[in-house]
């Protein structure tokens, strides 16, 4: 299993709001909208690597951003087990960026010292 039981459970308990505008998280470098799990109370650690594992998994897979210097097979692999392993989590709801959304991200990355 990729998750625990109980991450899992948190994880799925999460409800998609198509409303949200995404955050960028400085340190793994990509998106995360509030409604993904960034601020679960009680998620392991381990479950909170693996949820970041899948924002890179996304943006390398789907978001078509420039991220060639990490390890496709392993955000792949990653993201090939939690789609088997859960039913909602709302990250899976994002797998095409908005015009929007990607200026946004393009900024950041430009930007990332005013961060």
């Amino acid at each position: 299993m990729y998750f625990s039981a109980e991450d899992r459970q948190l994880i799925e308990s999460l409800e998609y709001n198509p409303s949200l505008k995404p955050g960028y998280e400085a340190l793994k470098g990509c998106l995360v909208w509030d409604d993904e799990g960034l601020f679960i109370v009680g998620l392991s650690e381990d479950g909170r690597e693996k949820l970041a594992d899948l924002w890179i998994a996304r943006l390398i897979l789907f978001h078509d951003l420039d991220r060639h210097t990490l390890d496709d097979s392993y955000f792949k692999d990653a993201w090939n087990l939690a789609v088997a392993q859960l039913q909602g989590w709302p990250g899976f709801n994002r797998l095409v960026l908005s015009a929007e959304d990607r200026a946004f991200y393009e900024h950041c990355l430009t930007n990332a010292s005013e961060l």
